[in-house]
């Protein structure tokens, strides 16, 4: 879902094009740029590991994702983690900066659409801090970021951008535009995010409700509970 002032873009899931144009594959592509800002760089990802099996620690299961029971979500791959040297961008509008590594779960719903969960792990409990503090300003922006994006590809611009849920450390967001294909798929759609904040660990869930492929719509009264679920994790 939902700028980013970092200079450099990693590498990322095309969640949007994955899906819909390649079947049920994990793809990573390298994201020259973040959408709305304009910046440019290479992949500065680097050391990635052996995947673990199973569920990773720190992690909710596939059960346990937003509307798991209707969205029927599955794992794509086995969980990645891989150290980090720059920004890892999570939508057009927002990155996370200053991670030591990354652990990265992908998923795929019964209507093709995608799900994903984050690691961020620093080195310290201030620096974890930092990183959500930044990101809760990047999505402060969000909204306009992306009427900004829609306006220069589509020539008109819908997006809005609301803050669903809040809890110590947590902070659920949800918007809704026409996407701009790259980062996200084109079309109408629902974006969701989520982020908790434990000592030196950031988590991240995001998901898509495609209009075309998905109905009916999530209920966002349930994102508070998802962010307490996501902390307990982190505990």
């Amino acid at each position: 879902m939902p700028g980013s002032t970092r200079s450099a873009a990693s590498a990322r899931p095309v969640r949007a094009a994955a899906l819909g144009a390649l079947g049920v594959v994990t793809v990573l592509a390298t994201v020259s740029g973040c959408a709305g800002t304009g910046a440019k760089s290479t992949d500065a990802t680097a050391a990635t590991t052996a995947p673990a099996t199973g569920r990773a620690a720190g992690q909710l299961s596939a059960a346990q994702l937003p509307d798991g029971a209707a969205e029927g979500w599955q794992p794509l791959a086995a969980p990645r983690v891989q150290a980090v040297t720059s920004a890892i961008q999570l939508n057009e509008c927002a990155s996370v900066q200053g991670a030591a590594d990354w652990q990265q779960q992908a998923y795929v719903s019964v209507h093709r659409t995608p799900a994903e969960q984050d690691l961020f792990t620093f080195s310290d409990g201030s620096a974890a801090g930092a990183a959500y503090q930044s990101l809760l300003t990047q999505m402060a922006g969000c909204q306009a970021a992306s009427r900004a994006l829609q306006t220069k590809s589509l020539g008109s611009a819908d997006a809005q951008v609301t803050t669903t849920a809040t809890t110590a450390g947590g902070t659920a967001w949800s918007r809704r535009w026409t996407g701009v294909e790259g980062l996200s798929a084109g079309g109408p759609q629902t974006d969701h995010l989520y982020a908790v904040q434990r000592g030196s660990a950031l988590a991240v869930v995001h998901f898509d409700e495609w209009d075309a492929t998905h109905a009916p719509a999530y209920d966002t009264r349930s994102d508070g509970a998802l962010l307490t679920s996501i902390a307990r994790q982190l505990a």
